[in-house]
């Protein structure tokens, strides 16, 4: 692997041809691909559909048998600089198909390795589905999940505005994961930080200051003299 290269591999649970979910899978890869090539990295994706080794899942659960078709899928993210999670929400959790993947694959196959979850529902009722079972799932395999969830429920396919928040947090998920991957793996250059942070960047190009940049994003600079109160007015109370 060279410096400014890295892979990433969605582990999806897709449970039909043309699912929302396989949908939300190259939405997600696309982002990040898009996010590697604005600092010069390129990115490999990779996907592995559950669905597909459903039958395999099965018998390991009850033999303990590994199929090579499910020796190759932990190989792949094995050898993955990064995964992404994408599966649907049954009953506000995911499909325990996809779990049981998870469960399924060595304890210490994610050690390092920064990991981007996502869902699909049916409405925003189950938008904390993926944070609620997967991220510990996720970190107990020592992976390191990003802050930011996608959530893509019904609505979001089917609206303007619905698409327009589903795009920007697909944005800012893909956005986390590539600088935090080429951190780990020590890909990329100084351009990262345009890529952590593009505000800070379109900031500095307008001669913005430290704390505008900061009173942009809701964030109180307490040492800015414009933010701190005179003595005297706190003794009139």
């Amino acid at each position: 692997m060279s410096a400014n290269t890295m892979t990433i591999v969605a582990v999806t649970t897709s449970l039909s041809e043309d699912s929302t979910t396989l949908k939300l899978t190259n939405r997600v890869l696309g982002q990040a691909a898009s996010a590697g090539e604005s600092v010069s990295i390129d990115v490999t994706t990779d996907v592995i559909n559950v669905r597909s080794l459903a039958t395999a899942l099965t018998d390991m659960t009850l033999t303990g048998f590994r199929s090579e078709a499910l020796e190759q899928a932990f190989a792949t993210i094995a050898a993955a600089d990064a995964i992404v999670t994408v599966a649907p929400v049954y009953k506000a959790a995911p499909v325990g198909l996809h779990t049981l993947f998870w469960q399924l694959v060595d304890d210490k196959a994610l050690s390092r390795k920064p990991v981007l979850i996502a869902s699909t529902g049916g409405t925003a009722r189950h938008s904390l589905a993926g944070d609620a079972v997967l991220r510990p799932m996720l970190s107990y395999l020592k992976g390191i999940v990003v802050p930011t969830t996608v959530f893509a429920a019904t609505d979001d396919w089917g609206t303007v505005e619905g698409g327009r928040a589903l795009t920007a947090r697909i944005r800012q998920a893909g956005e986390e994961l590539v600088p935090l991957t080429a951190t780990i793996i020590g890909a990329g250059n100084d351009d990262l930080a345009e890529v952590a942070d593009p505000d800070s960047h379109a900031g500095a190009g307008a001669g913005a200051t430290r704390g505008t940049s900061s009173a942009n994003r809701g964030i109180v600079d307490e040492f800015d003299p414009a933010n701190v109160t005179p003595f005297a007015q706190l003794l009139e109370g």
